[in-house]
């Protein structure tokens, strides 16, 4: 296809079709049918380039073989577009196929996606049907012609390479292969370019024509693949050129190779490109950060130990389930013959863990004594970790011994696993069946490993949530450089970048009615931050860092994922069996409004427990945040210093000017209750000075935690003073808002149950427990979703409801269930609080037109009695008092009840299950 030399092809695929006057393509139904999931915009279009590339083909008559790349992002989805081109070619009459990468655990991977019928990620339809047959998918390891159904060849390069030099029982021979029409998909195929690389002069190195040793080299293998695939198989060596060749591969990879010379290659062939950018803008990775320090290894790990202790800290103090942070230590060698390898490293970790002190950790005293927190304007809680640890430690009273129990227990030597088994080499890591297992499932919480010792054995293709924090366990920089001679990343750099690309996938979890799989706290001063950022730690050779972050920026780097979009709904089987009821049933509803009775807020109410206080702080200790998007990144550090003096202070104190400015900052928010028409309002001023009098703030007291070397108010920096009160004024805002009470919840009214939308789409990851329950639900008449993906009480929930679910129905005549994927929300009486509760459970009484509507709300031990959860209980207390069986909603001669129900808690369920026995009247 002569295409033009400068673009990609799938821009020069437009050009010659409207040249051509060619239509554009449609993806048939053969192909849509027979996929499990529905394609997402990007993968419809990377189909949609590849129909026009194969029309326009066929339209010049082209008889070449088919050599494609599709550089997409992962995690966006590359193995569901192989089966859709599986599907293609098969309908054209292919059926032979190789799927082949680099590594044998990607291999396993793929293999179950697209055979496996019973696996979860599979990709097809449970039954193909093509031309009104069936057609049946089958892992073979050669390719029979009295077979029609697909044929597919799963193998790694190796193992290809040596399957066409070796003659065995079963294998498939190059002969074979070169009188077949095949289709070969390859992934991860940045590999398949090392004679591209080499230099023009040693390129005859790469026709192999002998098998490969089982300790053959990751260069011979590469060359063995570019040389193999694409010059015997694809092209069949050159073989009756004159006749048409209806081979095909269809390379895959997120990451084209920066040399000029591949980019030069795949110009040609990139039939769609899928930048990896709008992934990480998104927020669907965790946040990467640089911490460079001038600590020697020892104290590189300490700082890493003590990251994963503060990590876990925070999630225990949140209730999330299941949570356990994993550090990499990455060593620079394998052979123990040369300094800095993994097995010394391995070993002096658990040597160090067996002997540590709480004195250990003594070289962190100066970020927590005098000169701390001298740049807050750029520092919150939640913008540097180390900070946020001094802060934590000294809010709850805790020492180094605290640390010191925790990581010794955490890190026992049977929680640490290294990728370098006795039948590794000196140049080689190899990891036996047992060590796969645990890798390939660390966020399982029966898996106990708790850090990774490696060199270079998971820069690819492994699928890790967890991992938060890499240690860079040597020091120096390897030199690379460009064809030009200008300065480049290293190898090694190289696979420190693919290592955090493992790292920054996000580590999924609940928090209110926020999407689980995505960036919660973006912008915002929180501590669960710390679970949506990634650590590379590392000494301070400026170069390196420079070069590790031009490196990162070129990749745009976005992590692999695990997570697919998951799109729920009614279930077909609910709305056609139920037809009458579904048509007729009603839901209520309420909504938030003004609250008629706001009372104007009382300054003096608010002085009686008015309290604010404020801590000066700072860290000297390099954190960057890596901004793709930008030159510059945000610098994160700080040096903590002794907080040793109160200055008690009051507003009248500060300059003016400060204040006004202060007052300002606030008022800039579009809500904020410091814009001067709410304010004038609110409080009945005429002017933004009369807040300065004693009537109002003038005396307001504000405390200020201090070193002893600020004596008074003067010592501390205008911009510092400004920061101080900007904080004060957005807790008078909020005190404000608290007494005026602006909102309410209204009464609940009525609406259709079909004029709800109840599809949802959300992005979930995989996980057992789930995957069971919905295969269950999905059998039963009473769950009305077409899936189940929830949280470990929400889980218990469903268990409970199995077990009951026919002392419900003994006394009603309808039960159904629905779990509310952020579709339905009300608001509370009291503040208008917005509340989406989890569940809803709607029942009519046998032989009376009485339905009930009750609302559900499960909540983890350590979440059902905080602040949160109580106006929630609350609030479903007064629904259930406003709304009962005494006073019934009335609607088309029906009665309406409804019901909230105590917050389920499958360890205190007792309120839970007395308000159904007493109000349902159902014993359980």
């Amino acid at each position: 296809m002569n295409l033009f030399p400068h673009k990609y092809l799938f821009q020069d695929i437009a050009e010659k079709q409207r040249e051509y006057r060619l239509p554009y393509s449609n993806i048939p139904s053969y192909i849509t049918d027979n996929l499990r999931f529905s394609l997402f915009k990007w993968q419809k279009n990377a189909l949609l380039n590849f129909l026009d590339y194969t029309a326009l083909k066929e339209y010049e008559q082209d008889s070449n073989p088919t050599h494609l790349m599709f550089n997409m992002a992962t995690g966006s989805g590359k193995t569901l577009v192989m089966a859709a081109l599986i599907l293609y070619y098969y309908k054209q009459g292919q059926n032979k196929f190789i799927f082949f990468v680099n590594q044998k655990n990607i291999v396993g991977k793929t293999d179950e996606n697209l055979t496996n019928i019973g696996h979860n990620k599979y990709l097809f339809q449970p039954n193909i049907i093509i031309d009104d047959q069936i057609v049946k998918i089958k892992k073979v390891r050669s390719f029979s012609e009295y077979d029609n159904d697909i044929q597919i060849i799963f193998t790694t390069i190796h193992q290809l390479h040596n399957s066409v030099y070796l003659e065995k029982e079963d294998n498939i021979t190059l002969q074979q292969l070169q009188k077949t029409d095949i289709v070969m998909l390859g992934d991860e195929a940045h590999h398949l370019n090392a004679t591209t690389k080499a230099d023009k002069n040693q390129q005859t190195s790469a026709e192999l024509t002998i098998a490969l040793s089982e300790k053959a080299s990751q260069e011979q293998i590469e060359k063995s693949w570019e040389h193999t695939i694409v010059q015997l198989i694809l092209y069949r060596n050159k073989q009756n050129s004159n006749q048409s060749n209806r081979n095909a591969l269809l390379e895959f990879t997120a990451t084209v190779p920066n040399e000029e010379a591949v980019r030069r290659k795949y110009l040609s062939k990139i039939i769609m490109k899928f930048d990896l950018e709008q992934f990480m803008a998104a927020g669907y990775t965790k946040e990467i950060n640089l911490v460079s320090s001038s600590f020697d290894q020892r104290k590189r790990v300490l700082q890493a130990l003590l990251f994963n202790w503060y990590r876990n800290e925070i999630a225990l103090k949140y209730n999330i389930p299941n949570f356990k942070p994993v550090i990499l230590f990455r060593s620079k060698f394998i052979d123990k013959k040369d300094g800095n390898n993994s097995q010394d490293d391995y070993q002096n970790f658990i040597d160090l863990i067996k002997e540590l002190q709480p004195s250990d950790f003594d070289f962190l005293k100066p970020f927590e004594t005098e000169g701390a927190f001298e740049n807050t304007e750029l520092y919150q809680r939640g913008q540097s970790c180390i900070v946020d640890i001094a802060r934590y430690k000294n809010e709850n009273n805790l020492s180094n011994r605290n640390i010191v129990r925790y990581l010794k227990n955490s890190f026992l030597q049977r929680n640490c696993i290294i990728t370098n088994s006795k039948k590794g080499t000196s140049t080689l890591e190899k990891t036996d069946s047992e060590t796969e297992r645990l890798l390939n499932s660390l966020e399982d919480k029966n898996n106990h490993i708790r850090a990774i010792f490696t060199v270079q054995r998971l820069t690819e293709g492994w699928d890790v949530l967890n991992l938060f924090d890499i240690v860079r366990m040597y020091e120096g920089r390897d030199s690379g450089a460009t064809t030009t001679g200008t300065r480049k990343a290293g190898k090694a750099t190289t696979a420190e970048v693919q290592l955090i690309g493992r790292g920054v996938r996000y580590y999924p979890f609940d928090f209110e009615d926020k999407e689980g799989n995505k960036r919660k706290f973006d912008g915002k001063t929180h501590d669960l931050r710390v679970l949506e950022e990634f650590y590379f730690h590392s000494d301070n050779d400026e170069r390196y860092i420079n070069e590790l972050k031009d490196e990162l920026k070129r990749q745009k780097l976005l992590p692999e994922k695990e997570s697919t979009k998951k799109t729920f709904n009614l279930k077909k089987t609910f709305k056609n069996s139920n037809v009458a009821y579904f048509e007729s049933l009603q839901l209520y509803q309420n909504s938030r409004i003004s609250n008629p009775n706001s009372r104007k807020s009382n300054l003096d109410e608010i002085r009686k427990n008015f309290e604010f206080e404020y801590r000066l702080e700072s860290l000297r200790l390099i954190e960057a945040k890596l901004k793709l998007n930008l030159e510059i990144d945000e610098v994160r550090f700080k040096h903590d210093q002794k907080l040793s003096k109160t200055l008690k202070l009051k507003l009248d104190n500060f300059e003016k000017h400060i204040v006004l400015k202060a007052i300002n900052k606030n008022a800039a928010k579009q809500t904020s209750v410091f814009r001067f028409n709410k304010l004038k309002n609110e409080l009945k001023i005429n002017s933004v000075n009369d807040l300065l009098t004693e009537k109002l703030l003038k005396n307001f007291e504000i405390k200020i935690i201090a070193p002893q070397s600020i004596q008074n108010l003067s010592d501390i920096e205008n911009h510092e003073q400004l920061k101080i009160l900007s904080k004060f004024f957005e807790q008078i805002a909020v005190q404000l808002q608290t007494v005026s009470n602006p909102f309410i919840g209204s009464e609940f009214n009525v609406t259709p149950f079909k004029d709800f939308d109840w599809q949802k789409t959300k992005l979930i990851t995989a996980d057992n427990n789930n995957e069971t329950l919905e295969k269950e639900l999905l059998e039963t008449d009473w769950y009305i979703y077409d899936g189940f993906y929830g949280t470990s009480e929400e889980q218990n929930l469903i268990l409970f409801l199995k077990d009951t679910i026919s002392n419900f129905r003994a006394k009603y005549e309808k039960v159904h269930l629905l779990r509310n994927e952020e579709v339905y929300k009300i608001y509370d009486f009291d503040q208008g609080r917005g509340f989406q509760p989890d569940f809803l459970l709607f029942l009519k009484s046998i032989n009376k037109e009485t339905y009930y509507q009750l609302f559900i709300e499960p909540k983890g031990v350590d979440r059902i009695s905080n602040d949160d959860s109580k106006w929630k209980e609350e609030f479903l207390k007064q629904i259930s008092d406003k709304y009962s069986v005494q006073e019934p909603l009335k609607i088309q001669n029906k009665d309406y009840v409804l019901y909230g129900l105590p917050l389920y808690n499958q360890q205190h369920d007792l309120n839970f299950k007395k308000a159904i026995n007493e109000n349902l009247q159902i014993s359980i």
